[in-house]
């Protein structure tokens, strides 16, 4: 459940810091460029879903999404790190 809880406050975090950094500066400014590497698998992969199920792109449905699959991808990735640690000990 920790694993889960912090993988939700990663991608909350990341999502929140996306929407303040796209709204004030912009996505193409270098804090933009960072925040969309730090969440590459969700913001490729969202616009990709919009692509191609959706065919339009709604700003909103992308951060929904994008949201989703970097809460997926973070929670694999903490307990990738777990096992790699108990391993490693």
């Amino acid at each position: 459940m920790k694993i889960v809880l912090w993988a939700l406050a990663l991608a909350i975090a990341w999502t929140a810091a996306l929407i303040i950094i796209a709204r004030t500066i912009g996505l193409h400014s270098t804090p933009g460029m960072w925040a969309g590497a730090v969440g590459l698998p969700g913001v490729v992969i969202s616009n990709w879903t919009q692509a191609q199920l959706f065919h339009t792109f709604n700003r909103s449905r992308g951060y929904a999404l994008m949201f989703l699959f970097n809460w997926g991808f973070y929670c694999s990735v903490i307990q990738g790190i777990i096992s790699l640690k108990g391993t490693i000990k």
